[in-house]
């Protein structure tokens, strides 16, 4: 899927001209250079605001020993709720069933919640369309072979199905790991073993017109896994 790209850097590559930056461990597994200053503040001109979308991403981990994990959203400018709070990072304490607790705190969680603006012009050129009949069915099968759990799939669709259902026909597309990597870095202190990322985008359409089918990834799950399920609605 053909996207312009108006402020996501890949992995904090054009972070490296606004302000100082420093180089860590990033989701994909490779390195990435962050900005020790707000993007908005220093590379403002690089947001095209007509073209915001709100994303609502959710994030769990499955850990194969206990241990303790920073995990920080590179332009954390762009977050709006977020769920436990996110203050310069979430720092967590991971159990081994994949439960956290929060830096100082004992209040236990399964996942990280955020609600991040993204900025996209989306030339819809692959991806499915989809109807409010058959769109369990639909999203049962493809976050199965993407490689969710059941419970991931289970909550993905009690979140997404009532938008779809909204929609006598939607136009999916779906988002997956590398493309998510570049256009929304995050920075964990533990490199996963296994990265699983989609964020499903959603335009409800009344009329098909030809597009390519969207060809999905699947991946393996082994070792510490971290797994992300989002979506946008236009």
């Amino acid at each position: 899927m053909k996207k312009q790209l108006l402020i996501f850097p890949l992995f904090g590559l054009l972070l490296g001209s606004c302000g100082t930056t420093d180089t860590t461990s990033s989701l994909s597994g490779k390195e990435t250079t962050s900005s020790s200053s707000s993007v908005e503040d220093t590379c403002s001109d690089t947001y095209d605001y007509d073209h915001l979308v709100p994303m609502k991403p959710i994030i769990y981990f499955y850990p194969e020993e206990e241990m303790d994990l920073k995990v920080t959203y590179v332009q954390d400018e762009r977050l709006l709720t977020t769920y436990p709070k996110y203050e310069d990072g979430w720092d967590i304490h991971l159990k081994e069933d994949g439960t956290f607790t929060l830096k100082g705190s004992e209040r236990e969680y399964y996942a990280l919640y955020f609600d991040e603006i993204g900025n996209y012009e989306t030339d819809w050129s692959e991806g499915f369309y989809v109807t409010k009949e058959n769109a369990i069915s639909f999203l049962e099968e493809k976050m199965d072979y993407i490689g969710y759990t059941n419970r991931e799939t289970d909550e993905f669709i009690m979140y997404w199905l009532p938008v779809l259902e909204n929609n006598e026909k939607s136009l999916i597309y779906f988002e997956q790991t590398e493309e998510r990597n570049e256009e929304c870095p995050l920075e964990l202190s533990v490199e996963p073993d296994t990265t699983i990322r989609t964020l499903m985008h959603i335009k409800k359409v009344d009329e098909e017109t030809p597009i390519k089918e969207q060809t999905l990834t699947h991946y393996e799950r082994s070792g510490f896994t971290v797994t992300e399920w989002g979506g946008v609605e236009y």
